[in-house]
């Protein structure tokens, strides 16, 4: 059975896909657009979106739970 198997493995490793998606997360926000495939684009709107949900909440816990999945200095 395939539960709990969501998500496109991008023929990465699980820690090389993880950088990737803060890498990308830190640029979209940053830059309000990014060059990428469509399934990498497939798989970062959620995780985005995620983040944009943390930034209107406005309190100092979603201030850090934003910026532990970003990881950007």
């Amino acid at each position: 059975m395939r539960h709990g198997k969501a998500g496109r493995k991008l023929k990465r490793t699980a820690s090389h896909r993880k950088a990737m998606f803060a890498n990308m997360a830190a640029s979209l926000i940053t830059h309000d657009q990014i060059v990428t495939t469509l399934p990498k684009a497939k798989e970062i709107r959620p995780i985005v979106e995620k983040l944009v949900t943390l930034g209107k909440r406005c309190d100092l816990h979603a201030r850090r739970q934003a910026i532990s999945q970003i990881r950007d200095a």
